[in-house]
């Protein structure tokens, strides 16, 4: 028989087994009763725990029966030490506080076992003295929280210490220990101490539309895995499996999606409240958005990222899109959330740009050197992290597939290592405006942490050739006092030597043309007259969002004083700045910039940091082969074993093995080999003294050169003034050569001139030859003698104004037989373009074109009038984010649409359309027109409004088309369209209206509500 003897001490217990021998029926029951009793002393023998959630305060009056501790006020379950140095020399509530000294430098100490792992603690306490500190220790770990300076203080001079942080959900330490701690030679006096640790943190309850997640128990499990493995490292890291399904309830519709978690520092993932990225599938948008972040609102300190948003696009810098939406996960409440526009072709679109590459620098090597080591703190080992940065685009796959945009990006890429490399000035580089407006509205607004490289992003402007900076990730609680040492970002000192990472953005500041608008931009930006215009602009919403964000995060603050104090400095600083950029410019001296000779890299690195230092390149393809290119950062000897199309499987193996020697300073060693496929996605490798096996993606284009872009190499090998065209300079005017002229060769003429054509003059475009113009053109004919252009073999690339400051003027032009700009990747649409440009044409012909459009014009406002279109190949004129008056305007022969506008404010009056093959006038991507007294004959489609447009038409004509009316929805970001019509004849039409689901069409004041369904998978 086996029985039990139970020894209970203290709080634990033991039991003892024994055998004796055969024992009657009585001695069972005995048993039964001794192991129910002993099942209820093992239930109260565990280890003491904290409880889920714990709010203590003390104003340090009670004490303990023996004197020695101090009782909380509201559990006196629980004590804090130091009772014994209670005192009423001084107080701030009730008659007593707690000193410490030197001799007893320690005090209100507080132990807290078993605590819940994803915890909240936050403690306070108020003092009186110096070289006091706030303490919190996690036990069992070198993990400690200190406080030492004052968030607040009252009246009576007491200052409150104050310390919240977050409990990582890993299994490293088993308790957590507080104290206050004097380090000083004075006493210090502490009083009112309140501390809570909150496993299931509450969320405030918003009245707002809620954007709700969905997700299955093992896509969320395989979440949670990531996000272990993320606090193990001490970073998150992603890769391509962490990708999972999951529905998107928004809006009255679901919408399936894939996501993942998001961010790179933990607080992306704190408690229950975690940070995503989010893809919608098919057509489905949120927000005019595909893809996208939510997050919390924290991570970007609260209201601040929003309202400096605001501001930058309100000043036509590119940003990504911002707001704020209470979420939901599988039903549960998760509080307040930020939502933030990822890197797609809506961003600059959503912002009057064309579609053009997004380009970053790749920073996965970067965060390799922030994972934890063995003793929990980060690694820090120094390898080359920028030299190994890949330029690589956003939505790569969909680039490399669209061979337009391909060639744009292989142009962008070359952009990025010139400004890495410092190989070329700013102006070359970069859309010099929006970049000093940029660095200056860092500087005046306290958001310098967008500056740093790795957080730098760019769009590549496919009609100028040049890269916008796109401000992201503004703000970060680190580095956010920067600005007080330094206001002004360029006022640099010379004989700097730093890493080329910071040498990079130094050298912006040697071009002299960005500089000029940077000063300009601070001194605009920093005026206490702006300052108080946009802050009280925009007053109502910041208030309304703070009071959103206080509501989870009351801490949070608005930066407004800061920013004030911080403008001011940068007024005052902004004189002898200017000073010594007159004196450099006047002596033309530049910058010296050193590039500090690094020779601290490891040569030992743990094998983790392989697959981020061994890049691979696409570079050719010839045939049905492929020639890989690969160059090793990692300082050990890398054996390349095959490719494949996915990253777990060789498709091929290349023998003999190449072989790469390791890196040494941070110099890569390099090969070259041939495959026999096209089709390679991933290159497989090992390292030397290892058995595992490496895989990396294969960068789907040749590694970048730094060689001129097309438009560099143009006013490399055209230098200005070319004499061919140009009769002469006459200070800022530039007279065009009169009579017959031949060009055979691309002419450019800068910024800063007024370009005059005299009546008569015929310029004759052969050979491919251009004009690109940085100066308004005045282009004086009349109708015995007027301006021509044309090109006699048929060859031209077109007639371009880009980015005049003033104003152009066509009177009585011609222009024929033109083609547009299609040079080595750089590609237009126009045979005649005007970029930024306004322009009033009149009394012009545009004829005979060898392209999509005949007439371009972009983010310009024009005055189009009496002017005729006809034998046109594409579009007759394409207007894409523009305000404009088109009047008496003919159009004949179309060989698509003959009005087309995106994203426009236009009036149409007193025109005609007869013969477009597709629309006579089209509005589209939140256009809003008004046509009146326009006749649109013989056409495919009369009138059309898509994707959120209004055009309203008044006294007009449809005539013998094949659709009178369409409305219907092209892009998923965008919505239904509306058309409205008075006095309006649709006459022998085939069909009067196609109508899709959800856009209207009001006639002479009836609504008619489309019910169509998928009109753009007939029309495009």
């Amino acid at each position: 028989m086996v029985y039990f003897k139970l020894n209970i001490f203290n709080r634990g217990c033991r039991i003892i087994l024994c055998k004796t021998k055969a024992v009657t029926n009585i001695y069972l029951l005995y048993l039964f009763v001794l192991f129910a009793i002993t099942s209820l002393l093992l239930s109260s023998c565990v280890r003491e725990e904290t409880p889920p959630y714990v709010l203590l305060q003390s104003d340090l009056e009670n004490l303990s029966i023996d004197g020695n501790m101090f009782l909380s006020n509201n559990d006196s379950n629980f004590k804090f030490k130091g009772g014994k140095q209670q005192n009423s020399l001084q107080y701030r509530s009730g008659l007593n506080s707690v000193y410490s000294s030197p001799k007893n430098a320690f005090t209100l100490a507080i132990d807290f076992p078993n605590v819940y792992r994803d915890s909240y603690v936050d403690v306070s306490v108020w003092k009186k003295g110096e070289n006091a500190h706030l303490v919190c220790v996690l036990m069992g770990t070198k993990k400690y929280f200190s406080v030492e300076k004052a968030i607040e203080t009252d009246d009576q001079g007491w200052e409150k210490l104050s310390l919240q942080f977050y409990i990582p959900p890993i299994d490293e330490f088993n308790q957590l220990k507080f104290y206050v701690w004097n380090s000083g030679q004075d006493t210090v006096f502490y009083d009112d101490i309140s501390l809570s640790i909150v496993k299931n943190k509450p969320f405030p309850e918003y009245s707002l539309p809620s954007f709700h997640l969905e997700m299955d128990t093992s896509d969320i499990i395989s979440l949670m895995n990531t996000r272990r493995r993320a606090f193990n490292a001490g970073v998150l890291q992603s890769v391509d499996d962490d990708w999972v399904d999951g529905f998107v309830f928004s809006d009255d519709k679901i919408m399936k999606s894939k996501l993942r978690l998001k961010g790179d520092w933990l607080d992306h993932l704190h408690g229950s409240k975690w940070s995503y990225r989010v893809k919608l599938k098919k057509d489905n948008t949120w927000n005019r958005m595909k893809v996208f972040s939510i997050q919390n609102p924290t991570s970007r300190l609260g209201v601040n990222e929003w309202f400096l948003h605001q501001l930058m696009i309100s000043e036509g810098l590119l940003t990504t899109r911002y707001g704020f939406v209470p979420l939901t996960f599988n039903g549960r409440n998760k509080g307040l959330y930020a939502w933030e526009e990822h890197f797609a072709k809506q961003l600059p679109e959503s912002q009057s740009r064309r579609e053009g590459p997004l380009v970053r620098f790749v920073e996965s090597a970067l965060w390799d050197t922030r994972i934890l080591d063995s003793e929990e703190r980060m690694n820090n080992k120094q390898t080359p992290i920028f030299d190994v940065a890949v330029i690589k685009p956003f939505s790569s796959g969909k680039i490399v597939r669209d061979t337009n945009m391909f060639k744009q990006f292989l142009i962008a890429q070359n952009l990025m290592l010139q400004y890495k490399n410092r190989s070329k000035s700013a102006s070359e580089i970069f859309n010099i405006e929006m970049l000093a407006k940029y660095f200056a509205m860092a500087d005046v607004f306290l958001a310098r942490h967008s500056l740093i490289w790795h957080n730098q992003r760019f769009y590549y402007n496919p009609v100028i050739s040049k890269l916008e900076p796109i401000a992201y990730d503004c703000y970060s609680d680190i580095g956010i006092e920067d600005g007080i040492k330094n206001p002004i970002t360029g006022f640099l000192k010379s004989g700097v030597t730093q890493p080329d990472e910071y040498i990079m953005v130094r050298e912006l500041f040697n071009d002299t043309a960005f500089v000029n608008i940077y000063i300009k931009s601070l001194e605009y930006f920093s005026d206490i007259g702006y300052l108080d215009s946009v802050f009280e602009s925009l007053s109502t919403q910041t208030a309304y969002y703070d009071s959103l964000v206080k509501r989870e995060y009351p801490n949070q603050t608005f930066f407004e004083s800061d920013i004030r104090i911080n403008a001011k400095e940068i007024r005052k600083t902004l004189p002898a700045y200017r000073d010594q950029f007159m004196r450099m410019k006047a002596k033309n001296e530049k910058w010296e910039n050193y590039s500090m000779v690094r020779t601290d890299y490891d040569s030992v690195l743990p094998e983790f940091f392989a697959p981020n230092l061994v890049i691979a390149y696409k570079e050719n393809v010839i045939g049905d082969s492929t020639i890989i290119k690969v160059k090793n950062f990692f300082p050990e000897q890398v054996m390349i074993l095959g490719v494949g199309r996915i990253s777990k499987k060789i498709r091929e193996i290349i023998v003999p093995v190449p072989i790469l020697e390791p890196a040494k300073n941070g110099i890569p060693t390099e090969t070259t080999f041939t495959v026999s496929s096209d089709q390679v996605n991933f290159l497989f490798f090992s390292i030397i003294n290892s058995d595992e096996l490496f895989s990396v993606e294969i960068n789907q284009w040749p590694e970048p050169n730094g060689e001129s872009t097309p438009l560099q190499a143009l006013i490399r090998l055209y230098p200005f003034p070319d004499t061919s065209l140009i009769e002469k300079v006459d200070g800022e005017k530039i007279f065009v050569r009169k009579g017959k002229v031949r060009i055979d060769k691309p002419v450019i003429i800068p910024a800063g001139y007024q370009v005059v054509f005299e009546k008569g003059t015929t310029i004759d475009l052969v050979e491919k030859s251009t004009i690109i113009c940085y100066s308004p053109v005045y282009m004086n004919g009349t109708i015995e003698s007027p301006v021509i252009v044309t090109s006699s073999d048929s060859t031209s690339s077109g007639f371009v104004v880009l980015q005049a400051d003033d104003r152009s003027y066509l009177t009585n032009v011609q222009f024929e037989n033109l083609n547009t700009i299609n040079y080595q990747g750089w590609v237009h649409t126009g045979a005649v373009t005007f970029y930024e440009s306004d322009v009033t044409i009149d009394e012009t012909q545009f004829t005979q074109n060898q392209c999509e459009d005949a007439l371009n014009i972009i983010r310009s406002d024009f005055n189009l009038s009496n002017s005729y279109f006809n034998d046109i190949y594409g579009d007759a004129f394409d207007a894409d984010f523009c305000t404009g008056v088109i009047s008496s305007a003919t159009f004949t022969n179309i060989g698509n649409d003959a009005m087309d506008f995106s994203g426009s404010q236009i009036a149409i009056w007193d025109s005609k359309v007869d013969g477009a093959k597709d629309k006579g006038i089209s509005g589209g991507e939140d256009s809003q027109l008004e046509v009146y007294n326009t006749t649109v004959y013989n056409s495919n489609i009369g009138l059309a409004s898509k994707d959120l447009s209004i055009v309203k038409v008044f006294d007009t004509k449809i005539e013998s088309c094949n659709y009178g009316i369409l409305l219907l929805q092209k892009k998923p970001e965008f919505g239904p369209s509306v058309m409205i019509l008075e006095k309006t004849d649709l006459i022998n039409t085939k069909v009067e209206m196609l109508i899709e689901a959800n856009s209207k069409v009001e006639v002479d004041g009836i609504l008619i509500v489309g019910k169509e369904k998928n009109l753009s998978d007939i029309f495009y």
